[in-house]
């Protein structure tokens, strides 16, 4: 999947977003303590040990980022590298 120039819902500018969230994700992933199998966005590390309601790596990246609307968020939760793949 391609990232939308605007968010499909309500049209707010988000593409210019992608290059700044890859870069801070993986950058905090790679400062991180916890083992993680890939630096690449395809495998995600999700710790279910201790759920204390904190938000993940990407929610608070994105938070960062100015997109609080569930909308906005979609595209960059549900992309997928294909890329890596083929």
């Amino acid at each position: 999947m391609i990232i939308p120039p605007r968010c499909f819902t309500c049209g707010t500018p988000i593409a210019d977003k992608w290059i700044p969230y890859i870069k801070t994700v993986n950058q905090i992933k790679n400062k991180s303590e916890k083992d993680l199998k890939s630096n690449d966005l395809d495998i995600q590390f999700i710790d279910t040990s201790s759920i204390t309601g904190d938000k993940s790596i990407e929610g608070k990246v994105l938070d960062d980022l100015g997109l609080h609307k569930y909308c906005c968020r979609i595209p960059f939760l549900s992309n997928v590298h294909l890329i890596t793949s083929i």
